[in-house]
C-alpha cells in the first residue's frame, strides 16, 4: 500500500524532441507534447485530428462480411421484404436502431425494430424474440449492438426460417454465430476495433448508401455521436470523426427527438459537449431501457413531430428521476451488504448480492462501487433460483477476461474490458465468489487497485494563459481515449479557502504561484477543508477552465486531486496500521541493538540513496512523519508492508517499508529510536479500567463499528483491538470482524467474577511490556 489515494502518472518526456516537433507544427511545446502523446507524429496527422471530416471514415467494405450484408439487405429492400432490427436496450443499442430505421425510411423500405425485455429476456438475442419476429412476418433480422456470442440463437433463427445478419462490437472468443453476415470490427484485420455498436450501424449505412452517404449522413451523425459518447468508447480515429461532426451538428440539429432532449435538459442554445451527453442526456435515454420501455426512446429519435418527441422526452425525464431514486436505495443496500459480508482488506474483487434490485439499475451501482472502492465489482440480483447482474472494473484489469475464466458457471455472459453482463443459477454464486477470491489472490496486487491519473504536463508560473486554454479547447471532443488534459502545478501557496454549494459540498481555494493568484474549485471535496491552513504549500492535479462571470472571462483551476503534508491516513490504512501495532504487541519485540540508519527528520535521504534493504519503522509517529515526507514530495516509489514483507507486493526499484516487523530476518535499514517507540507502544496497552470501560460500551450490542469505539478518542484502534481480544478470552462474547465492523455474539454470563489479571493473554502482555 501507499499513502496516496491516486497515483499521478507523468507521461514520458523528451524535451528536445518536443521542442523540435513544436517548431515543425507551429504550436507551443506543451500542446506539441499533447499531440505526441496522442500518437500524432506528423503535421498531416495533427491536421486530420484537429479537423475531422466525414471523408476520414474508412472504407466500410474493409469490415469482414460487409459485402455479404449489403447484398442481402439490398435484396430485402428491392423485394419489399419485412426487415427487423434487433437491438440492445441501452443508449448504444437504441441509437443503433434509430440509425438503421432512419436509413430504411430514407430508402422507402419496410423496417421494424425489436428490443428484448430486460427483465424477462435479458441482454442479447433470445429465441422468444426471434420467434415473435417470425410470427409477425419477419424475413430478415439485423442485430445491432448484440449477437456476437449468440451461437445457439443463430442456429434457431435458421431453423425457423429467419435470415440473420449480426452487427456487434463486443468481445468474443472462438467461433462466431452462423449467419449470412457477422460484422464486428474486432474480427480479422479491420484497422480500428473500438467502434461502438452505433458506429458499426453507421458503417453499414455507409456501405449501403455508397456515394449517396455524403448526402444522407447529416440525418444520423448526431444520433451516432450520442451513442458513441454514451458507450464510453475511445474518442479517437473513426469515433472522433463521428463524435466531432455529431456534436457540432447537435446544437443546431434538425432531428426533433434530439431537439426535444436538449430542451428537456435545458441545453438549448448551448454548445453541447461529451460531458452533457454522458451526465445529462444519456441517462434519460438509458432510463427507458433500465426501468421503462426502451421503444419510446427509439420512437423519439425517429419522430418527425417535435411536440410528440417532446412528450416522450418528458416521459424519459420522469423515468430518470425514478431511476435515480431506485439507484440511491440500491446503493444504500449494497453498502450495507459490503459492510456485513465483504472484507475489503482481502477481497480485491467485490461480489455484491441482493434481491428485489432492479436489474436495469445495478450496472450503475456497480460502476459507482467500483469507483468508490477502486476495485472490480460484480453486483447480482438473485430471486433464489437465478441471479442476473452487471460487472464493472478499473483501469488495468479486464473484467471480461476475469469473468470469462468462470464462463461455465454462467447461463449468459458478454461484455468488454470495463463492463460485462451475466446471469447464472443462484446455487453457483458461492462458486463464483470462491473463484474470484482465488483469482484475485494470485493475479491482483494491492498496488494494482490504486487509482491512476494521467498527467499531461507540469505547469509553472507564466505558462497559464488564455491562449493556452484556447489551444487545449481545440482538442475537443474530450472523452475516453482523448481525455481533457490534466496538469500538475506544484508548490502553490494557499492564500484562502472556503466551502461552497447548497449542501456545502464544494471547496474553493485561492492559490498563488508566486506570480499571480488563481481561483481553484474542488467539486465534492469539501471534506478536505479540515486539513487546509493558510500559507500551506500544496500540489494540485487539475484541468484548466474558462470561467465567465458578468461578461468577464477568467482562468480557473478545476482540482481533481490535491497532495500536501498533514493529509490523513485513509480509513483502510488506519485499520492496517493498528492491526499491525496490535500484532506487534502480541508477537513482536523491539531489537534493542538494532542499528539506526537515520532520524525521522532526515527521511528524505531515502529518495536519493539507492536502497536494496527494507526500511523498518516501529512507531506510529515515525510512520506519520514518513507519510508527510513522501506527501510533501508526492513521492510514490515505495510500498508499505505490515509486520512482514509481502513478496507479492514487492516491485523492483521501489523502497520496501515494513511497519512493526515481526521476526524479520535480514539487513535492517532503519529503526525508530527504541525508547520513544517503546513509550508509544505502551500507550496502546489497556489496563483494567480500559477493558471495563470498553465492555460497558459494547454490552448488549450485536454490532458495533471501530469508528464508534474510537470516536471520542479515548482509545486508539490498537487499544480497542486488545480490549476486544481480552474480553473474548474471558469467554464473554464471540467477535467477528469485517472491515472495521464487529459482530458480537454474547455468551452466557459466568457465575463468578473474572479477574483480568488472571487472564493468560493479559499476563503475557504485562510480562513483555510492563
Amino acid at each position: 500500500m501507499i499513502f496516496q489515494n491516486t497515483i499521478w502518472n507523468f507521461t514520458t518526456e523528451n524535451n528536445k524532441e518536443i521542442e523540435l516537433y513544436a517548431e515543425r507544427i507551429g504550436l507551443p511545446p506543451l500542446i506539441a507534447k499533447l499531440m505526441l502523446d496522442r500518437g500524432l507524429t506528423t503535421p498531416e496527422a495533427v491536421d486530420r485530428f484537429m479537423h475531422p471530416k466525414i471523408e476520414h471514415l474508412r472504407d466500410p467494405f474493409m469490415l469482414t462480411d460487409m459485402h455479404l450484408a449489403v447484398a442481402r439487405i439490398e435484396k430485402a429492400i428491392q423485394s419489399h421484404e419485412h426487415i427487423w432490427i434487433y437491438g440492445d436496450y441501452d443508449v448504444d443499442g437504441i441509437t443503433s436502431i434509430a440509425i438503421l430505421m432512419k436509413y430504411f425510411e430514407y430508402r422507402g423500405a419496410s423496417a421494424h425494430f425489436y428490443i428484448p425485455d430486460r427483465q424477462d429476456e435479458g441482454y442479447g438475442i433470445s429465441e422468444s424474440g426471434l420467434k415473435s419476429i417470425q410470427e409477425r412476418g419477419g424475413d430478415l433480422v439485423i442485430t445491432v449492438d448484440c449477437g456476437i456470442t449468440a451461437l445457439d440463437q443463430a442456429n434457431y433463427a435458421f431453423e425457423i426460417g429467419l435470415d440473420l445478419i449480426i452487427t456487434d462490437h463486443h468481445e468474443f472468443h472462438g467461433d462466431v454465430p452462423k449467419a449470412i453476415a457477422v460484422i464486428n470490427p474486432k474480427r480479422d484485420d479491420y484497422p480500428f476495433k473500438m467502434l461502438a455498436g452505433c458506429g458499426v450501424a453507421l458503417k453499414v449505412v455507409q456501405a449501403l448508401s455508397g456515394d449517396d452517404f455524403i448526402n444522407f449522413y447529416e440525418q444520423i451523425i448526431d444520433i451516432a455521436a450520442l451513442g458513441t459518447v454514451a458507450d464510453i468508447v475511445p474518442l479517437i480515429d473513426e469515433n472522433r470523426v463521428i463524435t466531432s461532426l455529431g456534436l457540432n451538428q447537435m446544437s443546431g440539429t434538425r432531428n426533433p427527438g434530439i431537439q426535444a432532449l436538449l430542451s428537456e435538459a435545458a441545453l438549448v442554445g448551448k454548445e453541447v459537449n461529451s460531458g452533457h451527453i454522458g451526465f445529462v442526456i444519456a441517462p434519460r435515454i438509458n432510463a427507458s431501457g433500465r426501468i421503462g420501455n426502451p421503444s419510446i426512446a427509439v420512437n423519439m429519435l425517429i419522430e418527425k413531430d417535435y411536440f410528440k418527441a417532446l412528450e416522450i422526452a418528458k416521459q424519459l425525464s420522469l423515468l430518470n428521476t425514478d431511476r435515480q431514486m431506485q439507484e440511491r436505495e440500491i446503493m444504500e443496500a449494497a453498502e450495507a451488504f459490503i459492510q456485513s459480508n465483504i472484507d475489503l482488506e482481502r477481497e480485491k474483487i467485490m461480489l455484491v448480492v441482493g434481491n428485489n434490485w432492479h436489474t436495469g439499475i445495478i450496472g450503475i451501482v456497480a460502476s459507482k462501487l467500483s469507483d468508490k472502492y477502486s476495485r472490480p465489482t460484480v453486483i447480482l440480483n438473485s430471486d433464489g433460483e437465478y441471479a442476473k447482474g452487471s460487472a464493472r472494473s478499473i483501469d488495468g484489469i479486464s473484467i471480461y477476461d476475469v469473468l470469462y475464466r468462470f464462463k461455465d458457471l454462467f447461463e449468459k455472459f458478454g461484455g468488454h474490458e470495463q463492463a460485462a453482463g451475466l446471469s447464472l443459477k443462484a446455487e453457483n454464486i458461492p462458486l463464483l465468489k470462491n473463484g474470484l477470491q482465488k483469482y484475485s489472490e494470485t493475479e491482483i496486487r494491492h498496488f494494482m487497485l490504486i487509482s491512476k491519473a494521467k498527467v499531461d504536463g507540469a505547469l509553472a508560473p507564466h505558462m497559464v494563459t488564455h491562449d493556452l486554454i484556447e489551444s487545449i479547447e481545440a482538442l475537443k471532443p474530450f472523452g475516453m481515449g482523448n481525455p481533457k488534459p490534466q496538469f500538475v502545478f506544484n508548490e502553490l501557496t494557499v492564500e484562502d479557502y472556503k466551502v461552497l454549494g447548497k449542501t456545502q459540498n464544494h471547496l474553493k481555494l485561492i492559490v498563488n504561484d508566486g506570480n499571480r493568484v488563481y481561483d481553484a474549485m474542488a467539486f465534492n471535496q469539501a471534506s478536505n477543508v479540515q486539513y487546509l491552513r493558510k500559507s500551506d504549500r500544496i500540489h494540485l492535479l487539475m484541468t484548466l477552465e474558462k470561467n465567465n462571470f458578468m461578461g468577464v472571462e477568467t482562468i480557473q483551476f478545476n482540482i481533481k486531486d490535491m497532495i500536501k503534508e498533514r493529509m490523513p491516513f485513509s480509513e483502510m490504512m488506519q485499520r492496517k496500521i493498528h492491526k499491525a501495532i496490535t500484532a506487534f504487541i502480541l508477537d513482536g519485540q523491539l531489537e534493542l541493538n538494532s542499528p539506526q540508519f537515520t532520524l525521522i527528520e532526515a527521511f528524505d535521504i531515502i529518495f536519493t540513496v539507492p536502497m536494496d534493504m527494507p526500511l523498518l519503522i516501529y512507531s506510529y509517529e515515525a510512520l506519520n512523519k514518513f507519510k508527510d515526507c513522501v506527501m510533501k514530495h508526492n513521492y510514490i516509489r515505495y510500498t508499505i508492508h505490515f509486520n512482514a514483507l509481502d513478496s507479492l507486493e514487492m516491485r523492483p526499484g521501489y523502497i520496501d517499508v515494513i511497519f512493526m516487523p515481526i521476526d524479520f530476518i535480514g539487513t535492517q535499514a532503519m529503526v525508530y529510536p527504541i525508547t520513544t517507540a517503546k513509550m508509544e507502544l505502551l500507550s496502546h496497552i489497556p489496563d483494567r479500567n480500559d477493558v471495563a470501560q470498553l465492555y460497558k460500551v459494547i454490552s448488549g450490542k450485536s454490532e458495533v463499528s471501530m469508528r464508534q469505539l474510537v470516536q471520542k478518542e479515548l482509545f486508539s484502534q490498537s487499544k480497542v483491538r486488545l480490549c476486544l481480544e481480552l474480553i473474548k478470552q474471558m469467554k464473554l462474547v464471540d467477535i467477528e470482524e469485517n472491515s472495521g465492523f464487529f459482530k458480537l455474539s454474547w455468551l452466557p454470563k459466568p457465575n463468578e467474577k473474572i479477574d483480568l489479571e488472571q487472564v493468560s493473554l493479559y499476563q503475557e502482555i504485562m510480562n513483555k511490556w510492563k
